[in-house]
């Protein structure tokens, strides 16, 4: 295949493409593995029981509240008593009779919803995983004419550039171009971590697909 600047646009954008969608997947995998943890499960419990629970305890204070002020009109002969008995125990006792009543309803709405997170979240590392296999297999040819050690956003891009400005007519004369500016952004300690990340997430896309082509 003759390397043109279109042709060379259009393996820049697939590569981009690829390396994209493989950072949302292994984004989506760490949010696949949290919602499988045993913590997840169990905050989705209590966000729901914690919550309706001290709700309960102030309907329950304030109603408390009502009726001491209700049996007695004027000041109590003994107030610390009625306090305690009247509106403390009353909002003690109810609130955890109560609690231990919800906590059923609460425990079976938080697993249902755990459970339901991580459906969605296995669903859409299936799509990312399926747009991924599809882009291979249907672009191979076009994304091959960048090596694959430089199938990422900061080289494809540099690389599109260089060729499309005429500063290098072949392949090699482009990635030699990039090679020196490499080491020129090392040099001057620019973009490493921006560099590190997207060369990592390309070898990691690279070499998951290379492991699941001998499955």
């Amino acid at each position: 295949m003759n390397i043109t600047v279109d042709k060379i646009k259009e393996a820049s954008y697939w590569c981009k493409e690829l390396w994209v969608t493989n950072y949302y997947y292994h984004q989506n995998e760490e949010v696949v593995k949290r919602f499988k943890k045993s913590a997840y499960k169990t905050g989705q419990v209590l966000v729901r029981w914690i919550p309706a629970l001290i709700i309960i305890c102030i309907v329950i204070f304030f109603f408390a509240i009502g009726r001491a002020i209700y049996l007695y009109p004027s000041e109590p002969p003994e107030p610390k008593k009625v306090i305690i008995y009247e509106i403390i125990k009353p909002v003690f006792l109810s609130s955890i009779c109560i609690g231990i009543l919800y906590f059923p309803i609460a425990l079976l709405l938080g697993i249902k919803r755990a459970r339901k997170d991580l459906e969605k979240a296995v669903a859409r590392s299936n799509e990312l995983k399926q747009r991924i296999e599809s882009v291979i297999k249907e672009k191979i040819e076009i994304i091959s004419l960048i090596p694959e050690k430089y199938r990422y956003p900061l080289a494809t891009s540099y690389l599109t550039e260089v060729i499309e400005c005429g500063r290098a007519d072949t392949m090699k004369e482009a990635l030699n171009l990039y090679e020196e500016q490499l080491h020129r952004w090392r040099m001057e300690n620019k973009m490493n971590e921006v560099l590190k990340k997207q060369q990592n997430n390309n070898s990691l896309l690279w070499a998951n697909l290379i492991v699941n082509s001998f499955r």
